[in-house]
């Protein structure tokens, strides 16, 4: 039976084992201050100017990997999407920023108010902001909205060495806007299709002349219709955030984020027959609305508050710390036509009436010391480090009713049967999750040869707390790793090879009498690439082969009398090429690879084999760019390996004016207004279409 002595020696299990490697990090640091043997070189580091070097990120140095190392020296594949791309393409949130990067399947669950899909390399990939992990459960918060974000990263492939509980496909990880030192700031206002109108502000700088506190305001407010009937997207941001620096080796910031969204849920559920095939009377548009006006309803918010603590101890050690409150919580009332379900003569069918009321309570903290040093010939950046994660979430109010939400038809739809009497609402369990991990990391250069490895231990404790009876209960520690290597040629080339390990825990039990815990989804991957960087960082070429296992993992398909449990093999390639000529620049991305259930030899499902864009932009004069591109995304299945969903090709498009301090853009998505579906569940279930097009007019002034 669980007793609070299990948490009491977990944590003093971490917090012995963390001393311990604090005690080792801090020897270090002392070696080097009291010897002058080591001697490391004087690292200068400026700012560019907005644009120099364009979308080429190479010598960026992500946040997702946790090391003060860039992209080209890493021998594990990873993108950086920053702020001057999103703009350019028009990206209105997370999912959108993610279309034009190599292994992301952005949006593979189509056009989607509630959450910013994507899989990468094939599977799931955890959801992350400034390295914390921010979602568990599903449809609880809200979507991070972009404009807070100065970047959004990738990590492709499992990373629990420096996550924990991590999803096999990688991390998708939002860097927040904070303050900056230098004062600027824009106005920004946004009118587009289905009446869209949003206003937004970014302002930052110093309040005082020294420079000891900083301050940064982004703010947010749009109301808008979506391209279903009758489906809002109205919402608000407010993200104040304060720097205060005691002293220049000592920085504090604290980031409140607050949003709330308000509006219905625009995936309806809608039929195999009448969308991926005609119906009794045609095809359903993508407009189609199967809810009742007035009642449906998802509404969510959420408060974050976050600090960043960073402390320079030595010239070439430094602790950061992070930590992050999460409360948050949403409201849903929805419709859905029943699945499976196909249309009568007369168009009808019957829907399933739902209602839940979900909340999350989230504490996460990392803290890490990280290390410059030279051993002999090799110079090391080693990073020690301690996460926890405690989460709670939890769902009442919950009716799911097939067939109990009266009928409608679904060619010419005439609301108002609300069938609010078979409502019988019930409270769920509680679900919570504590983590603890220690994990040890050393990026070794011996001349041109690099090596990187990391080795991460986890206690990890999943509950289900069961509404009488007895909590199930999941206890499991892991023990993780991964290791590369890198030879950098002195021509810009560096192939590479890795490794890498990860694992999940799963919520809920087998489905049999026994309720047994699931098993954790584990797996691993092997990679072999190669980094190529002009040193006029015109080009970038990235290339990346990859093979990934996975064991236990949930299966899509339902299992009768409980769950099945099966893996999966990932493997592939992918392809990354950005290159300028001057005022011209082009990216290219290629995707290609095999997704496979081990058990079935069956496609995984809404998996998109084989992807491709390429995204251009050019400036003309002084005052005016363009931008030009096309997505390819192959086709896909449902579960089981059918239906087959069509591949699609889309194009997208920008045209923008500066004079002075003002900036005008549009921008459009989908250019050619194709209705496209994205995914279909399983042969005679439901499909979800994808985005139509979608304009947007932009006047920004900036100061």
């Amino acid at each position: 039976m669980y007793t609070p002595h299990f948490r009491l020696r977990k944590l003093a299990s971490a917090i012995a084992l963390a001393s311990l490697c604090g005690a080792s990090t801090y020897a270090l640091a002392q070696e080097e201050l009291s010897s002058s043997a080591v001697k490391l070189d004087t690292v200068e580091v400026t700012a560019e100017s907005a644009g120099q070097f364009g979308y080429i990120e190479m010598e960026e140095v992500p946040k997702v990997g946790k090391m003060n190392v860039p992209i080209s020296e890493q021998p594990f594949s990873m993108s950086v999407i920053d702020e001057e791309f999103i703009q350019d393409s028009g990206a209105q949130n997370i999912q959108e920023a993610l279309l034009y990067t190599p292994g992301v399947n952005a949006g593979n669950y189509g056009f989607d108010t509630r959450i910013d899909s994507a899989t990468v390399r094939g599977l799931n990939a955890g959801r992350y902001l400034d390295g914390l992990r921010q979602i568990y459960g599903s449809y609880n918060s809200v979507r991070s909205n972009v404009y807070a974000l100065e970047r959004v990263e990738v990590l492709r492939g499992p990373s629990s060495m420096l996550y924990g509980q991590a999803d096999l496909g990688g991390v998708i990880n939002g860097v927040s806007k904070l303050p900056e030192e230098e004062r600027s700031g824009e106005v920004w206002a946004q009118v587009g299709s289905h009446n869209r109108k949003q206003l937004a502000v970014d302002v930052t700088g110093s309040a005082d002349e020294e420079g000891k506190f900083l301050y940064r305001l982004v703010a947010l407010q749009r109301d808008s219709d979506t391209q279903v009937d009758h489906v809002e997207d109205d919402g608000y941001l407010l993200a104040p955030s304060f720097t205060w620096r005691p002293s220049d080796d000592t920085s504090m910031t604290l980031l409140i984020n607050r949003q709330e969204n308000t509006g219905q849920v625009s995936a309806q559920f809608l039929p195999q027959a009448g969308t991926l095939e005609p119906g009794s009377q045609g095809f359903i548009g993508s407009e189609r609305f199967v809810g009742e006006p007035g009642w449906d309803r998802y509404d969510r918010e959420k408060t974050e508050t976050t600090l960043f603590f960073d402390h320079q101890l030595t010239n070439n050690w430094a602790f950061s710390a992070t930590a992050r409150y999460t409360d948050s919580s949403t409201e849903t009332r929805e419709h859905w036509v029943d699945i499976p379900s196909v249309p009568d003569a007369n168009g009808e069918v019957s829907r399933t009436i739902f209602t839940a009321d979900a909340a999350t309570q989230i504490l996460n903290l990392d803290a890490r010391m990280e290390g410059e040093f030279e051993l002999g010939a090799t110079k090391h950046t080693l990073v020690v480090g301690m996460d926890r994660q405690d989460a709670r979430w939890e769902q009442d109010n919950y009716f799911s009713g097939a067939g109990l939400g009266g009928t409608i038809d679904i060619y010419n739809p005439q609301y108002g049967n609300l069938q609010l009497e078979a409502l019988d609402p019930q409270d769920r369990p509680d679900n919570e999750i504590e983590q603890v991990g220690l994990y040890v990391a050393d990026h070794i250069e011996l001349g041109p040869v690099v090596v990187s490895a990391g080795l991460r231990h986890d206690w990890a404790e999943n509950r289900t707390l069961a509404l009488s009876g007895p909590d199930t209960v999941s206890d499991q520690e892991a023990t993780t790793g991964r290791l590369g290597l890198m030879y950098r040629f002195d021509n810009g080339v560096s192939p590479y090879v890795s490794y890498s390990e990860a694992f999940t825990m799963n919520l809920g039990t087998d489905g049999t009498a026994e309720a047994n815990a699931l098993d954790p989804t584990t797996g691993d991957q092997q990679e072999a690439g190669v980094k190529y960087l002009s040193p006029d960082q015109s080009l970038a070429i990235s290339a990346a082969y990859f093979d990934i296992t996975q064991q236990n993992r949930v299966s899509d398909g339902v299992t009768p009398g409980g769950v099945e449990q099966t893996g999966a093999v990932v493997d592939g390639w992918e392809l990354q090429v950005n290159k300028r000529w001057q005022n011209f620049e082009t990216q290219l991305a290629y995707t290609n690879m095999n997704a496979t259930d081990d058990s079935t030899g069956e496609r995984l499902s809404a998996v998109a084999e084989e992807q491709a864009s390429w995204w251009n932009r050019l400036y003309v004069g002084n005052h005016w760019r363009v931008g030009a591109g096309v997505r390819y995304v192959g086709d896909n299945v449902g579960f089981g390996g059918s239906p087959v969903v069509p591949s699609s090709t889309l194009y997208d498009a920008m045209v923008g004016y500066t004079i002075d301090e003002w900036d005008f853009s549009v921008d459009v998505k989908n250019l050619t207004d194709d209705e496209t579906i994205s995914w279909c569940r399983y042969e005679g279930g439901d499909c979800g279409y994808g985005a139509r097009r979608n304009v947007t007019a932009n006047v920004r002034y900036q100061f």
